[in-house]
């Protein structure tokens, strides 16, 4: 309804307020399927107005909710709804893309892309906080199947228990790779959504990246660490570099390359100071 404010056009007005009963019912359909991890049950056809899917015939079309409700009234900066946009934006905390954990919030993510799913628009829980590459990577893609649902930060909670690894590999320099584990308890569709994830935001290169950067970066206290307490010393600080971002983040890619670093014996024996020539 504040997107509305701004519509001179009575007509034009009228024909967004009288779909409004029917975009409630349409958001709190994706509610409750959100809730049960089955949004991949919802029909497209049904959210959208011109094909009568919202129950009713309307004067107004996935167009009209997607570029002239959401794009011209929501998302662009002035608009009447763009508080309410800025006010999403914030949700993360920390400001980070709760999708990579990475990068910095910097737009919207439809959850269920508008483009299918017109009448979620501007339904709040479909529209996610998240980075551009996020953004980008997800583009349009929709789930089929319960194994193609990515995490919706708002309903799915997965911070508890610890799926994301890593193992340190051999190398000059060494490197470390990323993958999704098994955690106790989680079912398979639950792991599987979890690897789906995974690839369509392209975690592992992502956080092999950061590692990178991290491993050079650590190089010359782990020189000093060794040369007082030989590779226990080294060891012990990576643990304790994993339990501190653990404590921050269970799923951090710190918190998973510290581990994989520490439980690396050739690592800690000296490895972390081995460079390419």
């Amino acid at each position: 309804m504040a997107c509305l404010t701004s519509i001179q056009d009575d007509d034009i007005r009228d024909n967004f307020t009288q779909a409004v009963d029917s975009i409630e019912i349409a958001a709190a359909r994706f509610a409750e399927q959100a809730m049960r991890s089955e949004v991949h049950t919802l029909n497209p056809l049904e959210f959208r107005p011109e094909d009568s899917g919202l129950g009713l015939p309307l004067k107004i079309t996935s167009d009209d909710l997607s570029k002239k409700l959401y794009d011209q009234r929501m998302a662009k900066m002035g608009s009447p709804g763009r508080a309410i946009y800025d006010l999403i934006k914030l949700a993360p905390q920390n400001g980070l893309c709760p999708l990579c954990g990475v990068r910095k919030v910097g737009t919207l993510d439809h959850y269920l892309p508008r483009a299918t799913y017109s009448a979620l628009s501007v339904t709040p829980l479909n529209l996610i906080p998240a980075c551009s590459e996020c953004n980008r990577f997800k583009h349009d893609k929709r789930p089929t199947k319960e194994e193609e649902q990515t995490f919706n930060p708002y309903v799915d909670d997965v911070t508890e228990s610890q799926w994301l690894l890593a193992v340190a590999e051999e190398g000059a320099p060494a490197t470390v790779h990323f993958s999704v584990g098994n955690p106790t308890g989680w079912p398979n569709t639950l792991i599987a959504r979890a690897r789906y994830h995974f690839e369509v935001y392209k975690l592992g290169e992502l956080y092999s990246h950061h590692a990178t950067t991290e491993m050079s970066a650590i190089r010359r206290l782990l020189r000093q660490f060794y040369s007082i307490q030989g590779s226990l010393g080294v060891q012990t600080h990576l643990k304790d570099c994993e339990a501190s971002a653990r404590e921050h983040n269970t799923n951090s890619w710190k918190a998973a390359m510290f581990a994989a670093l520490a439980n690396n014996e050739w690592y800690c024996e000296g490895g972390f100071d081995v460079l390419a020539f």
